[in-house]
């Protein structure tokens, strides 16, 4: 029965890993990741929780959100709140950017493990160059974290680990 348990772990677990958004344009340790945040003035945060059959009550996509903007506030980055995000993004060139948090879980009922995927995505408004009249949000820099715990406080933590990282590539191409 544990190898079943196993075997289904690992199918569960290529399921993620195959339906995570990773067609971004540069991941978190590429030189072009860091390059495409230079510039960015004010972030907007939005999360999202997409749990599957886990009991994960006490974590909530509010709770995400308000922990990621203390977070970026402690760095210094300028945090917007929805109603400014939606006015902002109206002009042309404005420098903002939309960080996506996206938290998969998925209970394993034999082991009482979770699997999670957490995507820690920055979009920006971008031009086509075939139409720079259209403008639409793409993502620019991301990190996936794939992994499976028996204690979900575990999932937060990989989610702070995944802005820090973010907050870093920020740093390092926007002097305060």
């Amino acid at each position: 029965m544990k190898k079943k348990t196993c075997l289904f772990g690992l199918l569960i677990l290529f399921f993620f890993i195959f339906t995570a958004d990773t067609f971004s344009l540069a991941g978190e340790t590429g030189e072009l990741g860091a390059k495409t945040l230079r510039g960015i003035k004010n972030i907007y945060v939005q999360t999202e929780l997409i749990d599957t059959e886990v009991e994960a009550g006490h974590i909530t996509a509010a709770q995400i959100r308000k922990e990621t903007e203390r977070q970026l506030e402690k760095a210094r980055i300028k945090v917007l709140s929805e109603e400014k995000f939606d006015r902002l993004k109206q002009p042309r060139n404005y420098p903002l950017g939309r960080l996506d948090i996206v938290v998969k879980l998925k209970d394993l009922k034999e082991d009482d493990e979770s699997l999670y995927n957490i995507t820690v995505r920055i979009s920006q408004i971008v031009f086509l160059s075939r139409a720079p009249v259209i403008k639409l949000f793409a993502p620019t820099w991301e990190s996936i974290a794939i992994g499976s715990t028996r204690n979900l406080d575990v999932v937060l933590d990989v989610v702070r680990d995944g802005v820090q990282a973010f907050i870093n590539a920020y740093l390092s191409v926007n002097t305060q």
